[in-house]
């Protein structure tokens, strides 16, 4: 499910979430960020992976962001998803803990991670995970989760 936001600068914000329904969980298969930064001198910012409870501000309960996302299956037996996602929160989400973080240079930065077999990051149902993301200029982002069924 990618997405797209434009970043303030020096503040942190969610740009792309995901909410397991409460009949399963979710497995964190893949991660995907890149940046259209056009500053050779801007500093390395921060990317945040975080679970999320969704205890406020949760995918398609309000206009808390800017945008619904409509997740895309890959392969497999088509069915509905029963997930939720959205991106560019403007009323940020809460219960927020961070899982991992990394720095990303504005400057076109890209991380593509594929989490290997038996360490994804998984969610119990009716929660899910959360990209944040601050860097001390703004910028836009790009960014994208694969997800399965847990």
């Amino acid at each position: 499910m990618p997405s797209q936001a434009l970043l303030a600068a020096n503040t942190a914000r969610s740009i792309l979430g995901v909410l397991a329904p409460s009949s399963f969980g979710l497995d964190l298969k893949k991660i995907r960020v890149g940046l259209y930064g056009i500053s050779a001198s801007g500093v390395p910012g921060d990317i945040e992976l975080c679970a999320a409870t969704f205890a406020s501000s949760p995918p398609a309960a309000s206009m808390a962001y800017a945008a619904v996302v409509i997740p895309q299956q890959l392969y497999g037996r088509v069915i509905p998803a029963g997930f939720l996602a959205a991106a560019s929160w403007t009323t940020e989400p809460t219960v927020l803990t961070v899982l991992d973080s990394w720095p990303l240079s504005p400057n076109g930065g890209v991380a593509l991670y594929d989490i290997p077999l038996g360490d994804t990051p998984d969610c119990a149902p009716g929660a899910g995970f959360v990209l944040r993301a601050r860097f001390a200029a703004g910028v836009n982002v790009s960014a994208g989760l694969q997800v399965e069924r847990a």
